[in-house]
């Protein structure tokens, strides 16, 4: 019997020790931004004619240097030639007439023509100094990439608004 209690008290202390005092969740006390683009075959240097269509909806933490968003495309390819993302990419700086040089890619395979992913950038992929500044200045911009069109099948320039 002895024993049994022993076991009883042992588990307990362990419950006790491994419980954590839980709290809400609580924003970094730095700048933040709301990050928007709407892209399409349209904008690209030199455009390509297709209807495909996408949208970046996201959040930069700028003390935190995390940028999370969500991108959507739709109608990437109409034909019967399926295609195949390979990946998102950001360039800059630029305006939304001229090309820039490629800031990151990030690996990302998808095989449907239309659809969400959730991404984002952080520590070692986080910007750099220079980077945020472009940044948040509007001289950046996405492309979603395909197998087929390894430049990017749509392009939207990125708009940072502070929070």
């Amino acid at each position: 019997m002895k024993k049994w209690i022993t076991i009883l008290i042992i588990l307990a202390m362990i419950t006790w020790i491994a419980c954590t005092k839980g709290g809400k969740l609580e924003r970094i006390a730095g700048e933040s931004y709301a990050v928007n683009a709407t892209a399409s075959s349209k904008q690209l240097v030199p455009a390509i004619d297709t209807t495909s269509t996408g949208t970046l909806t996201g959040f930069y933490d700028a003390q935190a240097n995390i940028l999370t968003y969500t991108i959507t495309w739709n109608d990437l390819w109409r034909d019967t030639k399926k295609d195949t993302i390979v990946s998102v990419s950001f360039y800059g700086p630029a305006t939304a007439s001229a090309n820039g040089t490629l800031v990151r890619s990030l690996p990302f395979v998808n095989l449907n023509r239309a659809g969400t992913v959730n991404l984002g950038l952080a520590g070692i992929t986080g910007f750099t100094a220079e980077e945020k500044k472009n940044f948040l200045a509007g001289a950046y911009y996405f492309t979603i990439d395909t197998k087929r069109y390894p430049n990017g099948i749509v392009r939207g320039q990125l708009t940072a608004t502070k929070k």
